[in-house]
């Protein structure tokens, strides 16, 4: 029979034997662990090692007036500030509205101190890393992405990308200079990166890249479209003093301010505002140099082509004063068509040295028209036609040998002019100041000085007016002869003739043979005469005396008659 074997009941320490307690039917059975098991249990509970740079991952524990609490796995668990959460400060009552124990949160190191429990950790760093890459990635994709503008800085504009602040160039807002960035805050704007460098914390965006992307691929459609005399329609993008640049789409051109418009005007500005859309004809253009010439005023009527039919000489026109020169005033008949009126047309009897003493700009005149020459586009207007020219009655109302009276208004060499009457002057010529000879009137007379004269002669088309004074002052020269003739001044102006004087000057004051004698002239028209039956031949016999112009003449007739006494003898 084989032997059992028996199990050897437990022993205690002093020997003695112990029984095994039975089990209960709810107790539970657990595996025997290997030691592979052991190991991986120890690895599971080893401490995660925090160095400053890391990017961690914890769970808030809570939140605390210093900040907020998260577990990194650390011996000690991690505090982000407040200060630390994002770009803004935020209070407590506000990252307790944010976060609850338990969120997970990612944060960057910023300091470990494991021996005195200190582990320093900042989310707003740890989304400016994600950031960078966020930025990294765009740059190696150059794509176009859209940013809020937070503030205006001197130079540019500020923008927050992934919690990294982005500057934007005033030069790269726009293709042309933008001078209020104001207007951009606070809006979004598509910009692409031109610059990222990470070691210097600097990031530089554009909005003109993608303007000039955009203008680069329209140009082209369009330069195939361009042609000479080709009409197009722009909007106005720019306005200078020379001009005025339309966008054609993709391209501009340049309207000079000479292309705008007919008429007058100071300023292009005055024609067009920036934002207006005009249409436009192509005059040329330089593909190479991407010059486009264009022209508003081609497609509009020439006012110079119905000039000739519209108006005529002679006739009366309602204008604007629109610009005033030294020699003239223009005046802008309508739209396009201006007319010039010279300071000698612009009044009949006063001396007009600047047109500013009669106009002003932007005053409504009348006047005439007195010329057109649709050749040089020029348009002569008169002002003083549109009232009674003075002078034509000037004649009829001082016929010669009218006595006047008045005041010196100018000194010359060869004489001394004097006032008629208002607006009207009259010359004294030299030879006419006085019965003595007269080297330099200034000796004699100054201006303002009020003397007496006699009209010899007035021109009203010419508008000039020949005076004597000394025919109304008495001669108190030497006595002549009777032979030949006695001068008698009994009374101003009037030369009498001696009776029985056989010559033509006889009792008459006479000089190489001409009688000066207008009296009865004088007195006809002190007697109040209208018309007055005065010899011309006298005067001009006098004025051709005066320059020796009919001594030769009057030699001649002497002669003659010496020689007929004799025949008859």
């Amino acid at each position: 029979m084989e032997d059992k074997a028996t199990p050897t009941p437990a022993t205690d320490v002093n020997g003695a034997a112990q029984t095994e307690a039975p089990r209960t039917e709810n107790e539970t059975e657990y595996p025997a662990m290997t030691m592979e098991d052991v190991l991986k249990a120890e690895e599971e509970l080893q401490i995660r090692e925090v160095n400053r740079g890391d990017i961690v991952e914890g769970k808030v524990v809570f939140i605390g007036s210093e900040g907020i609490a998260v577990d990194v796995g650390a011996k000690v668990e991690g505090i982000i500030p407040f200060s630390q959460l994002q770009e803004e400060p935020v209070t407590l009552e506000q990252a307790q509205e944010m976060y609850k124990p338990g969120d997970s949160i990612e944060a960057y190191v910023v300091r470990t101190d494991i021996p005195n429990g200190v582990i320093v950790l900042s989310k707003r760093r740890a989304d400016q890393d994600r950031g960078w890459r966020v930025l990294a990635d765009l740059q190696a994709k150059d794509e176009v992405f859209t940013v809020e503008i937070t503030e205006k800085v001197r130079g540019g504009l500020v923008a927050s990308i992934e919690g990294i602040r982005a500057f934007l160039p005033a030069s790269q807002v726009d293709v042309r200079r933008v001078n209020d960035l104001s207007p951009y805050v606070g809006k979004p704007l598509e910009v692409k990166l031109i610059e990222l460098n990470r070691k210097r914390n600097r990031v530089i965006i554009s909005h003109r890249a993608i303007i000039e992307a955009k203008k680069a691929e329209a140009r082209e459609a369009t330069m195939q479209q361009l042609e000479s005399g080709k009409v197009l329609e722009g909007e106005v993008v720019e306005i200078t003093d020379f001009g005025v640049f339309v966008s054609l789409g993709g391209i501009d051109g340049l309207v000079h301010r000479s292309e705008l418009t007919y008429g007058r005007f100071n300023h292009p500005r005055d024609v067009v505002k920036v934002g207006d859309t005009v249409k436009v004809q192509v005059l040329d253009m330089d593909p190479g140099r991407e010059r486009i010439n264009l022209s508003m005023k081609a497609l509009a009527s020439d006012p110079w082509g119905e000039a000739v039919e519209k108006y005529t000489i002679g006739q009366k026109i309602h204008g604007k004063v629109t610009n005033l020169t030294n020699f003239g005033a223009f005046v802008e008949i309508e739209p396009g068509l201006e007319g010039l009126i010279h300071v000698s047309e612009m009044s009949w009897t006063k001396r007009v040295r600047h047109p500013n003493e009669l106009l002003k700009e932007g005053e409504e005149v009348e006047a005439v028209i007195l010329r057109i020459d649709p050749k040089e586009r020029r348009i002569s207007l008169g002002l003083r036609q549109t009232s009674q020219d003075p002078w034509s009655a000037l004649p009829d109302r001082y016929p010669p040998g009218t006595p006047v009276k008045g005041k010196v208004t100018g000194i010359t060499d060869f004489g001394v002019f004097m006032e008629i009457e208002e607006g009207i002057e009259g010359l004294i010529h030299i030879s006419e100041l006085a019965h003595e000879r007269v080297t330099d009137p200034s000796e004699l007379f100054k201006k303002g000085d009020e003397i007496e004269a006699v009209i010899l002669n007035i021109d009203p088309v010419e508008q000039r007016a020949s005076l004597s004074r000394k025919r109304s002052l008495p001669y108190s020269g030497p006595a002549r002869s009777e032979g030949a003739g006695s001068y008698s001044p009994s009374v101003r102006g009037d030369y009498r003739s001696s009776a029985g004087s056989s010559n033509r000057g006889g009792g008459r004051r006479k000089r190489d043979g001409f009688d000066y004698d207008y009296s009865y002239a004088a007195s006809d028209a002190s007697s109040g005469s209208s018309k007055v039956s005065t010899k011309l031949g006298d005067v001009y016999a006098d004025l051709f005396a005066q320059f020796g112009l009919g001594s030769k003449a009057e030699e001649k007739t002497e002669e003659t008659t010496s020689e007929e006494k004799k025949s008859e003898e």
